[in-house]
């Protein structure tokens, strides 16, 4: 994490001096400016909720680390990375590093190394849900890439190999949110590409024979993919229904502005926490629920509204274009923001949320050079 955090600092220092010193040649079109300025109304919808607080210094730090220095990593992208040759380079690292986490998780999981309640978190002793958040944003992108003939032939050998490295990955892992979540994408993604190719319908009917197959005779698998939906029992479920019943109560007391950013915990477990919820969960479990506990009902209409814009632009453009960059922004933010996002709080996770910029940063150049071509 050390290293991780010291060259993500050089990466923003170097985009810095850069932008500084070619301040006169940088040319933003304005499709980005209309990100910026979408973004730039989420932050002062969350703002009033760090400056008014029981403690402005660890609220504003929050606030500055989560919904400012995080997105920092997508400017060297956006001003500069504008060769498509480099960005499908991004992408195929990507795809890569994905397979291998997911493999290096299956690995873990049949030696029996470093599990948790017999669960993987991949490369390096990784985090369990990090994993899972990642496996469920990057398997729709990869089969994205994997049919659509518009990336280049090593890009798609790249994502068929991320594709077969996550369904490992996701066995190795044992998320229930990305096998419900992945297997509603990997039926909707593969419909939508058979009508260009029929034979991809063969893909939906042999994989649900293979993970029916594997999850019928494995009666562990079977339990734990029936306690999905088991919110009567299942202590994992249950601890999330009680962490959204204290949200609902933190909001109804803090309704404007929160209670503040980086306060959650603190708040949570001195005022709200329920004797009933046994895990001591640090946060809600839910990007919206978690927003609109420490920043109000103001915070959390500027996140959605944010959200609302470039799922649109990106649909809008979609439906006119039928790029499979527009696609990817569309199921991207969907399935880290609002899918894993319903039972994690993806938002606030270190790692993923800057994979996440970087990924959505790529499909926006690629887009715009797209809709150049066309014009």
């Amino acid at each position: 994490m050390a290293l991780g955090n010291l060259l993500y600092g050089l990466i923003i220092l170097m985009t810095l001096i850069t932008c500084w010193y070619r301040r006169h040649e940088i040319s933003v079109p304005q499709s980005i400016r209309q990100y910026g300025w979408a973004y730039l109304g989420m932050l002062l919808c969350v703002l009033p909720s760090a400056l008014i607080s029981t403690d402005i210094v660890v609220t504003t730090k929050y606030f500055f680390n989560i919904w400012i220095w995080k997105v920092l990593i997508i400017l060297p992208i956006l001003l500069f990375i504008k060769s498509p040759r480099k960005l499908y380079a991004l992408l195929t690292v990507f795809f890569v590093y994905m397979g291998i986490d997911g493999i290096s998780a299956f690995i873990q999981l049949l030696i029996g190394h470093n599990l948790s309640s017999g669960r993987a978190g991949g490369v390096v002793n990784g985090s369990i849900m990090g994993l899972a958040m990642l496996l469920t944003f990057t398997f729709p992108l990869a089969l994205v890439a994997m049919f659509d003939k518009s990336f280049p032939k090593y890009v798609r050998l790249s994502a068929l190999f991320s594709t077969l490295g996550i369904l490992l990955g996701m066995w190795g892992n044992q998320s229930r949110g990305s096998w419900l979540f992945n297997s509603a994408n990997g039926i909707l993604i593969t419909l939508r590409y058979c009508f260009v190719n029929i034979r991809y319908l063969l893909l939906i009917i042999v994989a649900t024979v293979g993970i029916g197959y594997t999850f019928t005779s494995n009666q562990v698998y079977m339990d734990r993919f029936k306690s999905t939906f088991n919110i009567t029992t299942d202590e994992s479920n249950l601890g999330r229904i009680y962490v959204w019943e204290s949200d609902k109560q933190m909001i109804i007391d803090h309704p404007a502005t929160g209670v503040g950013p980086g306060l959650w915990q603190k708040t949570y477990r001195e005022h709200y926490k329920l004797k009933k919820e046994t895990q001591d969960l640090g946060h809600s479990h839910n990007n919206l629920l978690q927003i609109a506990s420490e920043s109000g009902i103001l915070g959390f209409i500027g996140f959605l509204g944010f959200s609302i814009f470039v799922i649109c632009k990106s649909l809008k453009n979609y439906i006119k274009i039928r790029n499979p960059y527009d696609l990817s922004i569309l199921i991207g933010f969907i399935s880290y923001l609002f899918l894993f996002g319903s039972v994690d709080y993806t938002w606030g996770n270190s790692s993923g949320i800057r994979i996440f910029w970087i990924v959505m940063g790529i499909m926006i150049q690629l887009k715009i050079n797209e809709n150049d071509k066309a014009v």
